[in-house]
Order: C-alpha cells, then structure tokens, then sequence
C-alpha cells in the first residue's frame, strides 16, 4: 500500500490522489498493514496492552464478557512493529471495531478505512466506539459523523511515589498529609497493602463494592454494580487486578479495585466505610494506591468517569472519547440515511444530557438551584426504586 495516498471520492470507491501526503511519508516511516479475517493472531493480547493500556481493548476483558465472536484483526506496523491493532467485526456493510478506548492518530484511522473499504467491497463504514483522536488537528477526510460518548480522568506517571507527591498542588500536598497524620494519631494501628489476582479476597473486594453502594446512595445515586457486575469484577481481578486494603483494627475502612492493563492502572471501585469521613479516607486511599501504582511501574493512571474534586487534586486530566462513525462516500451516508439520522439523535441527546448535568452540578443561580433540586428527587426515587428490587 503506497505510503503518501489520500482518500478520495470517485464514484462511491476510493482512489489514490498522489499530488497531496496527508499520511506520514515513507520516508519518515515504514508502514505495513494486514488483515487477518476471523483470527486474532496469539501475538495481539500483549499488543493491545500495550498499545493502549486500555480494559476495553485488552483480551482479558472480551474473556470474561464475551463479544470476540467472528472477529477479525488489523495490524498496522510502523518500521517493524506493532504500531495499531484493531478487533473488528464485519456486520452486514458496517464494519464495527470492537475495542474501545484507544489513543489513535487521525492517518492511522484513515488507513484502516483505506485498508477495510479495498478489502471489503460491499462495507459502505465503519464505526468506532469511545475512541480519542490525539492529532486533532489533523482531519480525517472521510465523511464522518463524531459525538462524545465517554470520559475518563488520568494522571500521567512520574518515576517515583516522591516525584508524584511533589508534583501535586501544594494544598492537595498539606491536606494528604494532615489527614493522615489525624488518622494516624487517632488510629494508630491503621495500615494499607495491596494484593494482587489469587491472593485478592472476594470477601473484600465484596466490602469495597458494599462501601461504594452506601455512598452513592449518600449522593441519591444508584450504583451500577449488581451481582452480574460483581462476578464480572471479581473474575477481572484475579486475572490482571489488584486491590488495595486499608485496615483499621484489623478491619477493612477502605480499598480500591484497579486492573494493571500494560502500563496503565485502572481504578474500577474507591470507597471507604463512612465512619470515616472525616479523614478523608477515601481519598487518601485512592493517593495510596496511585503510589503503589507507581511504585509497580505503571506509566498511567485511570481514575474513570465521574467528575469528582479528587481526580483533578491528583493530577487526573479530563479526557473525552467520542462515537465515531466514518462512511465510504457521502452518497452512502445519504443511501443509509435512517441510520445516520439515529447516530445524529443519539449523538446529540448524549451531548446536550452531559452539558445540562454540568450546568446543573456546577452553575449557580435560582434557576439551577431548582433544577438541581429535582434532579436530586428524581435520583432519590430512582434509588428507592432500585433498592426495592
């Protein structure tokens, strides 16, 4: 495949137009891709972790939850190896990617849909879920439809748990260290481990979950994980996961459950028991195992979805993820207009739902005030309906 084509429009196929190099030349790189139809290849579970360091892209994940049936893989090598690797399922004239939350330079994306469109003759697009563009800039030429979709908080790493604590906010520092001391001093038997895949407990991982519940129904908010989501966790655990323990009289106040995915921690449930709230110890639990993360040689940590003080005081940067959807030509996105018409619908309910939810939560005012009144009574109900379940 030439190197320095881009993709135009001719007749609804694609065609190479050699007088512009909207893709990195060869020069600079060598770029060889493949396809391997109904196979992933044994080499790809390390890959995809590494590549990506994301849950929902790692083979652990699509084991415990399922959805590899039929799939495909496409690798793209740069200068000898593995530089993007995308599951994919080819259903009806949609080509679908199955892993999500990939980082993906906006060339590689359009390559691939160079690469699936040539193979491919009777695919009219390609869908992406909860994928980031990094080079934003760069525009990808193909008829597209993009809507956010997902969130995510993450710290890069330092080298070291002192680098860490030296990079934070002086007040985040000062408050870490007084709440600790206060919980030291009050409780002087207080300790933190972590324990990883067979030694983790279900009992505590259990504990955690129940902890998580009595808090969100604290905040009039139901939590989402149900046994279903409980057996899921607990066999994720043992299988790249680690939980840390924070004990107090030998009983369990607080703990995270995080997944190591390559070089990224992602922190799955924090939650404390709330006698001791007053110590902050959920977050100093979560600043704990950031810490241990660190020290385990993590080079990322996920904090999840969720816009809470903690996350940004740890260094945590708001990421968005978006839906994207990318059409052979704009006569085929025209020929399944009733579908691209859905995505718009669904795409701009999720938007203008995640700006009326930061209005509410975050804006001042008679007018929010009330609505964020309701929008407390409408969780309450919520929640009572939940627990009579």
């Amino acid at each position: 495949m030439r190197q320095d084509a881009e993709i135009n429009v001719n007749h609804g196929q694609f065609v190479y137009d050699e007088s512009s190099s909207p893709l990195p030349s060869a020069a600079a790189e060598i770029v060889d891709s493949r396809i391997y139809d109904a196979d992933i290849p044994d080499f790809a579970g390390s890959e995809l972790d590494r590549l990506y360091g994301s849950l929902y892209s790692s083979l652990s994940h699509f084991r415990i939850n399922g959805g590899l049936e039929d799939a495909s893989t496409y690798i793209s090598e740069r200068n000898g190896k593995p530089a993007v690797i995308l599951l994919f399922r080819i259903e009806r004239r949609n080509a679908r990617v199955i892993n999500e939350g990939m980082r993906l330079r906006a060339e590689d994306v359009e390559r691939f849909c160079v690469n699936l469109f040539q193979r491919y003759p009777l695919v009219t697009s390609v869908t992406f879920h909860a994928v980031r563009i990094v080079n934003t800039e760069r525009r990808i030429s193909c008829v597209q439809q993009r809507f956010f979709c997902a969130e995510d908080f993450v710290a890069d790493l330092p080298d070291s748990a002192e680098a860490y604590l030296a990079m934070l906010g002086n007040a985040t520092r000062k408050n870490l260290k007084r709440h600790r001391n206060r919980l030291e001093r009050a409780f002087p038997d207080f300790s933190f481990r972590v324990d990883e895949k067979d030694a983790i407990r279900e009992d505590d991982v259990r504990r955690i979950i129940a902890f998580n519940r009595v808090r969100m129904a604290q905040k009039q908010k139901a939590s989402f994980i149900d046994e279903e989501e409980t057996q899921r966790i607990l066999q994720l655990v043992k299988t790249c996961g680690t939980v840390s323990i924070v004990t107090i009289g030998g009983e369990l106040a607080a703990g995270a459950i995080a997944v190591r995915i390559g070089d990224s921690v992602i922190s799955k449930v924090n939650a404390h028991d709330s006698r001791y709230d007053d110590y902050r110890l959920g977050m100093l639990c979560c600043y704990l195992t950031v810490c241990a993360a660190i020290e385990a040689g993590a080079r990322r940590f996920h904090f999840g979805h969720g816009r809470y003080d903690y996350k940004t005081a740890l260094l945590g940067a708001h990421e968005t993820y978006d839906h994207l959807v990318l059409y052979r030509s704009r006569l085929q996105q025209l020929r399944d207009g009733r579908r691209a018409l859905g995505i718009a619908l669904s795409g701009y309910r999720v938007e203008g739902s995640r700006w009326l939810l930061d209005k509410i939560e975050r804006d001042s005012g008679a007018g929010w005030n009330v609505m964020r009144k309701a929008l407390a009574a409408w969780r309450a109900r919520k929640q009572r309906g939940a627990t009579a379940t």
